[in-house]
C-alpha cells in the first residue's frame, strides 16, 4: 500500500556503524543515549542562570532599550554559531564540533562571572551564545543521522527522547539556583557554576559520545559547496516560510517572561524558578506519549501545537499569581513537546544525508533572525505601552492569524518520511 503524500523511497547511505551489542532504551541506540546525557549535562550550564538573565539585566544596566540590544546581540551570536555549526559539522563530524562548542560557552560564563558590567555583558553573552549555537544543531544532527537510517520511522519521538534529561535539567537547575539565591549567592555564582558544567559536559562529550556520521559521507560533504543553499530543497524553504512569521511574533514576548511574571505578577523570583520547573517536568513526562502521537500526522499535530502556543501567551496577560503561572506553564508543555519535535523533522524531510547538518543549521538560522528583530520590537512595545501585558496580548493575536500561513504551507509540503497519514497533504 502506498501513501501519495510520500515520495519514493530514498536510497540511504550508511553513516558510523552501531555497535550490535547496544540496547535500544526509551526508543535510543546506547550512542545517542549517551548524547542525551551530555546535553542533560550542557542544559544545565544554560538553564542555572538563563531563567533569571533577564531579571539579572534589569537589574545591571540603566535604560530598557540595553536589556534588547543585549538579547539581540545574543541572538545575532547565535545566528553566527547556526551559520557555520551546520556545515562545519558536516565537515568534521558532530562529535568534534559539540567539543568545540564547549570553548566558547566556558569563557563566556567565566566572563559574566568576573566582569559583568555594560558593555561587557552583551558581548560576554554572544560569546556563551555562539557555544550553545553549536550544542543545539550536534543535539539534533547525530539522532538525524540515526533517523536518515530507519528512512524517519519515529523521527518526532527520537528528537524528543534525546532532549529527555536537558528537559529534567531544566526543570531542575532554577529550582536549585532560586534556593541558592535565597541562601544569599547571587547571579555571579550561578554563571561559574555554569561554567563549571561546560567543562564538564566538554570532558564527557570526548570520553562517552561516538561520532555518528560516516568518514564516506563526510568527504562527500566537503566535495559539495560549502553553502550549497538549493540542495536544501523545495520543501525545506516551504516550511521554513510557514513558520518564519510566528516564530517572529513570538519572540515579542517570549524573552520577556521572567520581567512579565517577576515585575507585573509580583511572584517572586524563586516561585517563578519552581513554576519554570513545573513546566519543564511536565514536558519530560509527556515527551514519550506525545512524540509517537506526533509521528502519527505531524503536520497536523504542529498546526494544533502552535496555535495552542500562540492562545497560551495571550492568557499570560492576563495572569497575577503563582497559582496562574503553575497552571499555564503546565499548559504550555504538551504544545511546545509537538514544536519541538516536528519542526526538525520536517526542516530534514527529504533533505540528503550530507546535508542535514546545514539544514539545521540553516533553519535555526532563519528562525533566530526572527528572534534578533522580534525581541528588539518587544522591548520597544514595552517601553511605548509601560506594560509587558500588551505585549504579550499582540504576540498572541499575531500569531494566532499567522497560523493560516503555516497551515497552507503545510498542506504544499510533499513528506518524505513514512509512518504516519497523509491529512493535510496535498499530492503531487
Amino acid at each position: 500500500m502506498t501513501d501519495p503524500d510520500f515520495g519514493p523511497p530514498t536510497e540511504v547511505e550508511p553513516i558510523s556503524e552501531t555497535r550490535s551489542e547496544e540496547k535500544i532504551r526509551f526508543g535510543l541506540s546506547g550512542n545517542l543515549q549517551r548524547l542525551a546525557l551530555v546535553t542533560g549535562i550542557a542544559q544545565f550550564s544554560m538553564s542555572i542562570w538563563a531563567w533569571q538573565f533577564g531579571i539579572f539585566l534589569e537589574g545591571s544596566v540603566n535604560h530598557l532599550w540595553q536589556i534588547g540590544l543585549t538579547f539581540s546581540i545574543g541572538t545575532f551570536a547565535m545566528i553566527v554559531g547556526y551559520a557555520i555549526s551546520g556545515t562545519i559539522a558536516d565537515y568534521i563530524g558532530r562529535k568534534n564540533a559539540m567539543i568545540f562548542a564547549f570553548i566558547p560557552m566556558f569563557s563566556g560564563l567565566i566572563a559574566l562571572r568576573f566582569f559583568p558590567v555594560w558593555p561587557l555583558i552583551p558581548i560576554e553573552y554572544g560569546i556563551i551564545q555562539i557555544g550553545w549555537a553549536f550544542i543545539l544543531i550536534m543535539t539534533s544532527a547525530m539522532p538525524a543521522d540515526e533517523i536518515a537510517q530507519t528512512s524517519g520511522v519515529n523521527a518526532a519521538r527520537t528528537f524528543n527522547m534525546v532532549l529527555l534529561p536537558a528537559f529534567l535539567i531544566d526543570g531542575l537547575s532554577p529550582v536549585i539556583a532560586g534556593l541558592l539565591l535565597n541562601a544569599g549567592y547571587v547571579a555571579g555564582d550561578l554563571h561559574l557554576l555554569a561554567a563549571i558544567g561546560a567543562l564538564v559536559a566538554m570532558i564527557a562529550t570526548s570520553a562517552r559520545v561516538r561520532e555518528s556520521l560516516g568518514q564516506d559521507i563526510i568527504e562527500k560533504a566537503k566535495a559539495g559547496s560549502m553553502f550549497a543553499l538549493r540542495g536544501l530543497g523545495r520543501n525545506f524553504w516551504i516550511f521554513a516560510a510557514g513558520m518564519f512569521g510566528f516564530v517572529f511574533v513570538m519572540n515579542f514576548a517570549f524573552p520577556y517572561m521572567g520581567n512579565l511574571v517577576v515585575n507585573e505578577w509580583g511572584v517572586s523570583e524563586s516561585m517563578y524558578a519552581i513554576a519554570w520547573g513545573a513546566w519543564s517536568f511536565t514536558c519530560v513526562i509527556l515527551m514519550y506519549g506525545v512524540g509517537s502521537a506526533t509521528d502519527r500526522n505531524i503536520k497536523l499535530a504542529l498546526i494544533a501545537g502552535i496555535f495552542s502556543t500562540a492562545v497560551i501567551v495571550g492568557l499570560f496577560a492576563y495572569g497575577t499569581s503563582f497559582q496562574d503561572l503553575i497552571v499555564l506553564n503546565i499548559l504550555l508543555a504538551a504544545p511546545i513537546v509537538i514544536w519541538s519535535g516536528a519542526e526538525k523533522t520536517l526542516a530534514i524531510n527529504g533533505v540528503s544525508i550530507e546535508m542535514k547538518g546545514r539544514a539545521l543549521g540553516t533553519y535555526q538560522l532563519l528562525m533566530s533572525s526572527t528572534r534578533l528583530v522580534g525581541q528588539f520590537i518587544g522591548a520597544l512595545l514595552w517601553d511605548h505601552f509601560g506594560s509587558l501585558r500588551t505585549v504579550y496580548g499582540i504576540s498572541s493575536i499575531a500569531g494566532m492569524i499567522l497560523v493560516v500561513g503555516l497551515t497552507y504551507a503545510l498542506m504544499k509540503i510533499k513528506l518524505e518520511y513514512r509512518g504516519e497519514s497523509a491529512s493535510l497533504a496535498t499530492s503531487e
